[in-house]
């Protein structure tokens, strides 16, 4: 397997491994991959706006240590499920649609109406 990283507008976002090329690009075209570089936030703005190019590279032998690093680090966990499908994001990410199920009703009744 080799390491292959997803760029766009010229920076790293995400890394994961394939056997091959043909593989990789197959990845790239994964509907949750693709939401998650259009949900996930890096400073504020969307990993991928849905229009520019995302392209594939063999990862940078730094890209290819932290991706292994994190490989190992889960298998060491003893974690349950099923990590073939390992990809880390090489930039920090927030993902907001975790904090849109939160109640915004909660905030009503902070108000302090005098009850």
């Amino acid at each position: 397997m080799t390491v292959f990283v997803a760029e766009i507008s010229g920076r790293g976002i995400v890394a994961f491994d394939a056997a091959n090329e043909d593989e990789a690009m197959a990845r790239l075209s994964d509907r949750a991959l693709r939401r998650d570089l259009h949900v996930f936030q890096n400073q504020g703005r969307s990993l991928w706006d849905g229009v520019s190019e995302i392209s594939l590279r063999g990862a940078l032998p730094k890209e290819a240590e932290t991706w292994h690093a994190s490989r190992a680090m889960v298998g060491r966990s003893g974690e349950p499920g099923d990590h073939e499908d390992w990809r880390i994001f090489l930039v920090p990410v927030v993902d907001p649609s975790r904090f849109a199920d939160d109640d915004d009703d909660d905030d009503d009744d902070d108000r302090g109406d005098g009850d």
